[in-house]
């Protein structure tokens, strides 16, 4: 059975990179019909935390990632106890002594003398009872094989070899008990069943250590799938000095979850059908396939997320569905309506914005009937042609209902018995009810506001004007 998992710390917000990590791992489980693992990875007690922990649910479920299982390292403390102590009965760890000074020490030397610094093994020969009867604090670090070169498959780069003399034994259980990743998460793995491990580049130095923690534990070894890294625009590491990139600030930011997870996607990774760039969650599953997966980085590109986000705004969310994420959005801004009105708005003018923030601005004028009126509109509707303009169109909504098609009628009316230009004519009407020269068309506001909430704009201007 395929099983995979996602496996973050709750040591900060959700960064893209990972997002897009836990969209591949979650896709290539689905698409074998298998399952998938969200393991917290919560053993560094002073970084991580509860509150990072929620937003990190809170950002997965908002992506649409369901998982089948959670775990929490920190639940788990007493099944790593009892595979650290088999290491160390089976002679493949032991206790270090070695105080952080003298470790500093060796590492000094190292430097001095020009060679990459490994752990010099000079406890490799003390047994527990003996750490013991010192009275000294210690680590437990694993035993090395020297020589080895340990090679792996991996499934996106290629065969990758490490020799095992350039890392040495390692530390996998701190002095104050606490296990070390390269331990933990070869137990978790081996006893969640994980078949393969999806997760990016920068673990690709782990890995031998792992393999031989897996080896050593008699455990069978998964298939590795390391991931190339996000860039930024000017190919470095996508970081905050390119702006927004954690998963919260483009959900507070009004991205779309949907168009967030069909974006991630292609970053990295080359769908079948070229030229496409829009895909359902569901065709993603069906679709996807490590074998696709470049091996080169990928560039993030906010300006292609902001235009797939509009795509989805436009075109492929429902207008129910598009309503209910827009709604928090302008409630919070203070906006007061009810949900028919909302969709109402939404059919009409779903393609004025491209993200649910942009949208309280655009939007405001089918929600905000004491306008503020911008310089350039104070200057037309203190000409007087404007109280000719405006008397006139309400002498004329007297008249029947008012739709795109009867304004455009006054319109028309107005040029030919009042001898104005068509451009005067709208320019009065978007200012008086807007209180801007550009945005959604006036047609459309008199499609979609109550005629007598236009009436109230317009006598609003001629009291004020």
């Amino acid at each position: 059975m395929i099983v995979s998992r996602f496996a973050p710390s709750p040591t900060g917000y959700l960064h893209l990179g990972n997002a897009r990590t836990a969209i591949f791992s979650y896709l290539f489980a689905r698409h074998h019909g298998g399952k998938f693992i969200l393991r917290i990875e919560d053993t560094d007690r002073e970084r991580s935390s509860k509150e990072f922990e929620e937003m990190l649910l809170k950002d997965l479920e908002w992506l649409g990632i369901e998982w089948d299982e959670l775990y929490r390292q920190s639940e788990r403390f007493d099944i790593y106890r009892e595979y650290a102590l088999k290491l160390v009965e089976s002679g493949w760890a032991y206790p270090c002594i070695c105080t952080p000074e003298e470790l500093e020490e060796e590492r000094k030397l190292a430097e001095e003398k020009g060679i990459p610094y490994r752990y010099s093994g000079k406890c490799r020969h003390l047994t527990l009872e003996e750490a013991k009867r010192k009275g000294l604090p210690y680590t437990i670090r694993f035993r090395v094989p020297e020589g080895e070169v340990i090679t792996f498959e991996d499934l996106v780069k290629g065969p990758i070899s490490i020799s095992a003399d350039d890392f040495g034994d390692f530390v996998i259980v701190r002095s104050d008990g606490t296990p070390v990743y390269n331990f933990v998460v070869v137990v978790d793995d081996a006893l969640m069943g994980v078949s393969h491990v999806i997760r990016g580049e920068d673990h690709i130095p782990n890995t031998p250590k792992q393999i031989l923690i897996y080896r050593a534990l008699g455990f069978e070894i998964p298939k590795f799938a390391h991931l190339p890294v996000i860039l930024g625009p000017d190919r470095s590491k996508l970081s905050k000095r390119h702006g927004a990139v954690s998963v919260k600030n483009y959900r507070e930011e009004g991205f779309l979850p949907e168009a967030m997870f069909n974006y991630l996607c292609l970053l990295g990774w080359s769908p079948p059908e070229e030229g496409r760039e829009i895909y359902s969650k569901e065709e993603l599953i069906k679709l996807f396939d490590l074998k696709d997966i470049n091996s080169s980085p990928a560039v993030f590109d906010a300006q292609k997320l902001r235009w797939m986000n509009g795509v989805y705004i436009r075109e492929v969310l429902s207008v129910d569905k598009l309503a209910n994420y827009l709604t928090p959005f302008l409630r919070e801004a203070g906006y007061e309506f009810e949900d028919e009105y909302l969709k109402k708005v939404l059919e009409k003018a779903r393609d004025a914005f491209e993200t649910l923030l942009e949208a309280v601005e655009k939007l405001r004028p089918f929600f905000v009937d004491d306008v503020v009126y911008s310089e350039e509109a104070k200057a037309v509707l203190e000409n007087q042609s404007a109280v000719q303009v405006l008397n006139y169109v309400l002498l004329k909504l007297e008249e029947g209902e008012l739709n795109a098609q009867r304004i455009k009628e006054v319109a028309k009316l107005a040029q030919k018995e009042l001898g104005i230009k068509a451009k005067d004519f709208w320019h009065t009407l978007r200012a008086a009810l807007t209180g801007e020269l550009e945005g959604v068309g006036v047609d459309i506001l008199c499609d979609v506001v109550p005629k007598e909430r236009i009436i109230y704009r317009i006598r609003r201007v001629l009291t004020i004007f």
